[in-house]
């Protein structure tokens, strides 16, 4: 129940309210398997399009053409919860990021509630052997579309979903919000998970993580975050000494089974800490808990160098 609760938490979290609704943020992938020509990707990319092809439907039309039905129940599998996706995003609006082949950064923009969904022609590329032949594409026109460079889209790219065409995106928290609308509001929750975990460890490098007591970090011993199980941070002091952290969102109440990750850590002889979102700085178990909104503030308000980070990394 507790894993269940957290992820309605971070949905929750990350979606933001907009006529008494909820707006989310999609991925879009335009990738060789589209098998679309490079006319059709430019065009794609230079009118600000996001699109899915998905020409093979339930009747058995392909030998005649593409399918062009708008209605999911005509597909199977990934098209059709693609599809469903796609007409999600234009009944409720929403905003967008999307990656296209030969183009090197990204594009952001915005769906208006209630847009049309387009039926697009393009033609085949040479990956399945139709090249040449008529493509029909289903396709949202993005409002507001701003074209990133390979540099800007990094902070997008890093959390990037790794499989699917068309998708909700989670984990991208508010950053094309932000990137479209502007920084309005920072807080810690406007900080996607991987950002999280990143903030902590820079605030690990910082004078004032020793005055709350933390061991200093000055090298980490494996990438951060998600390439490993139980850990976020793992790193060693000046003095030789190693730390074990874990970092989340979830309230302490809802942690204890982070908490326990940690015990082999200690028993270890690491210095283990979980930050988490909680009011006072205390000892469970022998781990420190500390407060991520603490974190930010040390670290992203009062640091020169951390807000700078914040900057760019909500609003670049």
């Amino acid at each position: 129940m507790r894993q269940v609760n957290a992820t309605l938490t971070y949905r929750i979290i990350n979606s933001y309210a907009h006529k008494g609704s909820f707006v989310y943020t999609y991925f879009a992938r335009h990738s060789s398997e589209l098998d679309i020509d490079t006319n059709t990707f430019e065009m794609l990319w230079n009118n600000d399009y996001v699109a899915i092809h998905y020409p093979h439907d339930i009747h058995g039309t392909f030998d005649l053409q593409d399918a062009k039905s708008l209605d999911p129940n005509d597909y199977e599998k990934t098209a059709r919860s693609c599809l469903k996706k796609l007409i999600e995003l234009s009944k409720n609006g929403g905003y967008v990021f999307a990656v296209y082949r030969n183009y090197p950064g990204g594009k952001i923009g915005y769906v208006e509630p209630n847009s049309k969904i387009e039926l697009l022609t393009g033609a085949w590329g040479k990956k399945w052997g139709y090249e040449g032949r008529e493509a029909t594409l289903k396709a949202i026109k993005l409002n507001r579309a701003i074209n990133l460079s390979a540099s800007e889209s990094i902070s997008l790219k890093s959390v990037q979903p790794r499989q699917g065409t068309f998708c909700t995106w989670w984990k991208s928290g508010t950053r094309v919000k932000s990137l479209l609308d502007g920084c309005n509001e920072k807080n810690v929750g406007h900080l996607t998970p991987d950002l999280q975990e990143v903030m902590c460890m820079e605030f690990l490098r910082t004078p004032a993580a020793e005055k709350y007591g933390l061991p200093t970090l000055q090298s980490t011993l494996s990438p951060v975050g998600r390439t490993m199980k139980d850990i976020d941070i793992h790193g060693i002091t000046s003095n030789n000494e190693t730390i074990s952290a874990q970092v989340t969102f979830l309230a302490l109440s809802s942690s204890g089974w982070k908490i326990k990750k940690l015990d082999s850590y200690a028993f270890q002889g690491h210095f283990t800490i979980l930050f988490c979102n909680c009011e006072k700085q205390e000892i469970i178990n022998g781990h420190l808990i500390f407060p991520l909104s603490l974190v930010f503030h040390e670290f992203c308000e009062k640091n020169i160098y951390g807000s700078q980070w914040l900057s760019r990394v909500l609003c670049a």
